[in-house]
């Protein structure tokens, strides 16, 4: 394990962490980001499709503000999503193939890793060209969803030697899900009388049938220079792509649960999300630390369009405004970023033993909109009804040190300290019919956002065998502030209240934890557990205002606390158990009168029932979850493995908003099974997911990529059953 700038294991290391090995990834079948937060306890997701996951981390959920809340690393890369796109803070979704790990660190890593980590960070750390040997690796899947078609993916690697200094690994991937939800076009369409009812009864014109299918490709490339063991030089480029006919939602009330999506037009919703990392890292040997410099530039272009014509025409106010017609609402959102770390890490088996380094990078991003249609130019000459225009920079710096100093041979002293810097800002251009003025301005406005600080924290273990290791833990994290859009001075009705802040400042946490991590019985069992306090100041909240639009704000101050718990048993030779389950009460406890002014504006909302010190829950926070997981292996004769793995998922309720503040997503329940037949060098696979088709609601808040209206929520939601095969080879 590599997630604290040092060679370490879970067991050892005494913060809250997980590390799933390859063989674990793909016993468990884990293929994409989206499968891991139903892995890691006290990992939680906002989702709306594959390659648009947005993590959280121990109830500190990133739905507000412009940057994330767990960081997100390529090996040394940091792969900061677009800050103000609609698909904001959401990662990238990598192909897993030929990973060496992924390593989950929950709780405030702002010492180590800095903004966006502070409530956690996740690393994927691949396979390294290897020196001197020839292998590799080939990967085909089949599999069919119920509801869709067959879906199918090949994944490859190839690790080739270059002489005796010189190594290349190549790694390439191809992978295609079918959809399952239908695009239902009625006409005519039943405005303003959205319920289950109208929608089941209104003439049908047409059936798109299964429009949020998906392709993955990509591959990545490394090559090693090596002339000695004091130095390496690795250089990687990575490329992916994304094209998806849809998000995974479906509408509410549906008309069959699960599949449908009502539009008053057949028009496609596609997305492509384009990302590619070049790296160079160097770590060389200076005999008293370990120099490494990584280096990296990170580029994402994401663009995709949806059907606006409900939520143009009602906004507008109906049969008052502009007519009900198709209009395709586009959004292309380009984001790069440069980042440069150096670092020395301390050698030897001293007493004390530190890390200390410098980190920069600036992201440049785009977020541009674009509605229009030529019906309307007796009420906007250029035909837009809104288009945007919104570059935004966010330049960090930052100064850190780590060091833990072994007291006696069972007590460990760490303490770190990071300085931060930042500066921001974002232009600002919006015109049309909804805009800020008619036609496009000639200037941008600017809106700036600065912040300075330490993010300090101190470590006490106490570890009296290599079967135990007890800690207490104090850390603070941050997350930058940003700015919002301007909103237009609406009138009919007023409901861009006067005083929505045109910005927003950082938000910070102090986390308080003891943890545990014991092993017994010969190492037969092992629990691993943990209770953390968090104290989270100027909480970063979305709110999606009445006229349609969202703001960030600073909600108020607010806490997350509750129990990690995780139990690895060997029942026996033969069986193997693992449990987890966590608890999290996530909530605004002192919001501002602004904010409660804005998500209590609805008509009929008292979320609080009037109360002046009431309390709100943090969005997108399951309070409960839970997993069990049971594998059966047994050798059958003398040269064959066979495993079998039933795992259980269960996440608990949690509340979201669409338009109005305070909706319910319920529990669920996954189900998930795989039988493997294992000889060297070949596997085979046979697996089922979603064992119980289960209709699971992941987020609602999918609307706000349009003007938000009350008529229509979108639920995003999780594949069917779906049931294949999967080969393995290696040579």
């Amino acid at each position: 394990m590599t997630a604290q700038k040092c060679e370490s294991t879970v067991q050892s290391t005494p913060i809250s962490i997980n590390a799933l090995t390859s063989e674990e990834l793909q016993q468990a079948g884990i293929q994409g980001a989206d499968a891991l937060a139903r892995e890691v306890p006290g990992l939680s997701q906002r989702y709306a499709s594959p390659g648009l996951t947005e993590f959280e981390a121990r109830g500190l959920a990133s739905n507000g503000g412009a940057s994330p809340t767990v960081g997100f690393y390529l090996d040394e890369v940091p792969l900061s999503p677009p800050a103000l796109s609609q698909s904001g803070k959401v990662v990238i979704d990598p192909n897993l193939y030929d990973v060496n790990r992924i390593e989950v660190l929950r709780g405030p890593q702002g010492t180590l890793y800095g903004s966006g980590s502070m409530g956690g960070t996740i690393k994927i750390v691949t396979n390294q060209p290897q020196l001197n040997t020839f292998e590799g690796s080939a990967q085909v899947t089949g599999s069919y969803t119920e509801g869709g078609h067959g879906n199918g993916a090949g994944n490859v690697m190839l690790n080739i030697p270059l002489g005796d200094v010189f190594a290349l690994r190549v790694v390439a991937g191809d992978a295609y899900r079918s959809g399952w939800i239908n695009e239902v076009v009625l006409n005519p369409f039943p405005l303003f009388d959205w319920n289950k009812q109208t929608i089941l009864s209104a003439p049908v014109q047409s059936v798109i049938p299964d429009v949020n299918s998906m392709r993955l490709y990509g591959g990545r490339v490394s090559l090693l220079f090596k002339p000695n063991d004091d130095l390496s030089v690795t250089a990687m480029a990575f490329t992916q792509t994304l094209e998806m006919g849809g998000y995974d939602l479906f509408d509410s009330p549906p008309g069959t649960p699960y599949e449908n999506h009502y539009e008053g037009f057949p028009l496609t919703e596609p997305i492509n999300d384009k990302s590619e990392v070049f790296a160079l890292t160097v770590v060389a040997n200076l005999q008293f630390a370990q120099l490494t410099s990584a280096t990296s530039y990170f580029e994402r272009v994401a663009e995709q369009v949806q059907d606006a014509s409900e939520s143009i025409y009602l906004s507008n106010g109906g049969p008052a405004g502009p007519p009900f017609v198709p209009i395709p609402y586009y959004e292309w959102d380009p984001s790069h970023q440069i980042s440069q770390e150096i670092r020395l890490a301390s050698t030897g088996n001293g007493p004390l033993q530190w890390v200390a380094g410098g980190f920069y990078s600036l992201l440049t991003s785009a977020w541009n909109e674009q509605s229009s249609n030529p019906t309307i130019g007796a009420y906007n000459p250029d035909d837009v009804y809104f288009q945007s225009n919104n570059p935004y920079h966010l330049k960090q710096w930052a100064l850190f040190a780590d060091g833990t100093y072994k007291i006696t041979d069972a007590w460990k002293l760490a303490v770190g300290a990071r300085y931060y810097s930042y500066d921001s800002n974002i232009g600002e251009k919006e015109w049309g019919y909804d805009g800020l003025t008619p036609t496009e301005p000639a200037t941008f406005k600017v809106t700036e956002q600065s912040n300075r600080g330490g993010n300090p924290r101190v470590n006490l273990s106490y570890e009296p065998t290599s079967d135990l290791n007890t800690y207490v833990t104090a850390a603070r994290g941050f997350r930058p502030g940003g700015a919002n859009i301007y909103f237009p001075p609406y009138s009919e009705p007023p409901h861009c209240l006067p005083g929505t802040p045109i910005q927003f400042g950082p938000d910070s946490v102090w986390n308080y934890e003891v943890g545990e991590k014991a092993r017994l019985f010969d190492n037969w069992l092992q629990i691993n557990s943990d209770f953390y306090y968090i104290n989270w100041k100027g909480v970063q909240q979305s709110v999606l205002l009445l006229c349609g639009y969202e703001a960030n704000v600073n909600a108020g101050n607010g806490h997350s606390y509750g129990p990690e718990v995780e139990v690895n048993a060997k029942l026996s030779p033969n069986w193997s158990v693992s449990a987890n389950g966590t608890y999290t009460d996530a909530r605004i406890t002192s919001p501002t009168a602004l904010y409660k002014s804005l998500i209590f504006a609805g008509p009929g909302l008292s979320y609080c029932g009037g109360a002046t010190n009431c309390t709100t829950p943090i969005l997108n926070v399951p309070r409960t979850g839970a997993g069990l997981t049971l594998i059966y292996t047994t050798p059958i004769g003398p040269d064959y493995k066979f495993i079998a793995r039933l795992a259980d998922t269960f996440v608990g309720p949690s509340t979201d908003e669409a338009y109005f503040f305070g909706l319910s997503l319920p529990s669920y329940n996954l189900v998930n099974t795989r039988f493997t037949l294992a000889h060297d060098p070949w596997s085979a696979n046979f697996f089922v997911d979603n064992l119980a088709n289960k209709i699971a609601i992941v987020s609602a808040n999918n609307t706000s990529f349009q003007f938000n209206i009350p008529e229509v929520i979108r639920y995003s939601t999780v594949q069917p059953r779906t049931f294949g095969m999967q080969l393995n080879y290696k040579f």
